[in-house]
């Protein structure tokens, strides 16, 4: 017999808005905030830019790249969670 294959929905709104809410997502999300951190900090301190705006500038894809990652995460191995 062949298997059938189920469709699902994925509620995009939620996966997401929804904040972190397990232990292991918080975790993730933190421990990726700080490597990317230093990683986009790192060349900037050696410049002449302001400290504020040197901070700014490694935070903006600090936040966007590491809550992408806890998305694709959440899609890969959380899915029912977020099924309409």
């Amino acid at each position: 017999m062949k298997k059938q294959i189920e469709r699902v929905e994925i509620d995009l709104k939620k996966i997401f808005l929804t904040p972190p809410n397990t232990n292991r997502e918080r975790i993730t999300l933190l421990v990726m905030m700080v490597v990317l951190f230093v990683m986009f900090f790192g060349p900037i301190c050696f410049t002449d830019i302001p400290p504020v705006k040197a901070i700014a500038l490694a935070s903006l894809p600090t936040l966007s790249i590491s809550w992408g990652w806890i998305v694709l995460l959440r899609s890969l191995f959380r899915k029912s969670d977020f099924c309409r």
